[in-house]
């Protein structure tokens, strides 16, 4: 497993490039492996699997400190849009955000670290996205911005949201609790 930056505005969003093979059988997709994986994700808490069907936004989700969470994000069927959000108040990034397409045909996983809201939207007839995660789920600490508070392109024609997603704060109201 490779590791690289995302970008030079956002050098703690790494991407990792595995192995996507493909024969008469079907596939095998391996993107998340390796020593390596615990030098950018550890512990592993959970192991989500999130399916959705096209023009849903899953987000803008995260985890208040002392429980925020790592993520690990990687599509194993059909293609998204994926999201993340600055939320650390003394980032030079803070309030910007990134995306990058992850596909079934793809070798990449993405990691969203602490600090950093998460979303994604489904740009196939649907998706299936596997994600490991650094924390258990707490309720008590759980927080969400609403995806269409923030002038991000989803790339989706009708939004579809739940309900918590569209009743969360927008992002002009929200007090960050990470430094």
């Amino acid at each position: 497993m490779d590791i690289e930056y995302f970008s030079e505005n956002f050098k703690d969003i790494k991407i990792t490039h595995g192995v996507n093979f493909e024969d008469e059988r079907g596939s095998l997709k391996k993107t998340m492996y390796g020593d390596q994986l615990e030098t950018i994700i550890s512990p592993i808490k959970e192991v989500l699997c999130s399916t959705s069907k096209r023009n849903v936004i899953r987000g803008l989700h995260f985890q208040n400190p002392p429980y925020a969470v790592d993520k690990l994000v990687t599509c194993v069927k059909g293609e998204i849009l994926d999201v993340f959000l600055d939320l650390r108040k003394n980032s030079k990034s803070f309030g910007k955000y990134g995306s990058f397409n992850l596909n079934e045909k793809d070798k990449y996983a993405l990691l969203i670290p602490k600090g950093f809201a998460h979303g994604y939207s489904t740009l196939s007839d649907d998706a299936v996205i596997v994600y490991l995660q650094s924390g258990n789920y707490s309720e008590k600490h759980d927080g969400s911005i609403n995806p269409l508070s923030i002038d991000i392109d989803w790339e989706v024609d009708t939004p579809i949201l739940s309900e918590k997603d569209r009743n969360s704060l927008d992002f002009h109201e929200f007090k960050t609790f990470f430094e």
